[in-house]
């Protein structure tokens, strides 16, 4: 489930991603390949899927350090919220900077 949450909260920054690097890539007098370009997005991508899991293992290693004797009855569900939440905003953020920092790689390239 949390897969099919995750694509589904993700697939309109990555289509407006693939729209913004198909334009900086056009814009050039000779195109970059698909390869090139995937060669150039995947290290961006491992990057921000170790920061999300990261941040899912913090919250989850914080959420167990708490008392049993001291949780509210909306304890579970209310961690994973918040785990699922940071790393949400998290993929956002980062993936905003890296979509920039791709475009300029992109026009730049030789």
């Amino acid at each position: 489930m949390a897969f099919i949450w995750g694509i589904g909260a993700s697939w309109w920054f990555g289509l407006i991603a693939g729209v913004l690097l198909w334009w900086m890539n056009m814009r050039r007098p000779h195109p970059l390949s698909s390869r090139r370009i995937i060669r150039m997005i995947l290290p961006s991508l491992v990057v921000i899927w170790l920061s999300m899991m990261g941040i899912v293992a913090v919250v989850y290693g914080i959420a167990g350090l708490i008392p049993e004797k001291q949780r509210r009855v909306t304890f579970e569900s209310d961690w994973r919220l918040m785990a699922v939440a940071l790393s949400r905003y998290t993929e956002y953020a980062l993936s905003g900077i890296v979509i920039i920092f791709l475009m300029l790689r992109v026009s730049r390239a030789e």
